[in-house]
């Protein structure tokens, strides 16, 4: 007998909808890249690297291995980190100006 119900079952993705949003998620880095904004093309990609490191590492928990999801997540979290000190740093730059 299984201890999850039906009810804690993890969801899978709806790849359909992952997938959409990656595809928008490159255009607009496509987009910033081509009117030459890279700083916020480069947050950008930071954000969609951090969400889908996130969501792997889920994945892989829901698929039993929690080991290696913890150490997807951690990662996530390390891009994530860098994303906030750089946009940080930014930010109190030109608040100090």
């Amino acid at each position: 007998m299984s201890s999850a119900s039906p009810d804690n079952a993890p969801e899978a993705p709806d790849w359909t909808v992952v997938a959409v949003l990656y595809l928008a998620l490159a255009l607009g880095i496509g987009g910033l890249l081509y009117v030459g904004n890279y700083r916020n093309a480069a947050w950008l990609a930071l954000i969609g690297t951090g969400g889908g490191l996130t969501a792997y590492g889920r994945v892989l928990q829901a698929r039993g291995r929690s080991a290696a999801g913890r150490r997807w997540t951690w990662a996530a979290g390390a891009v994530y980190g860098v994303f906030f000190l750089w946009a940080g740093a930014v930010l109190l730059r030109a608040l100090l100006r």
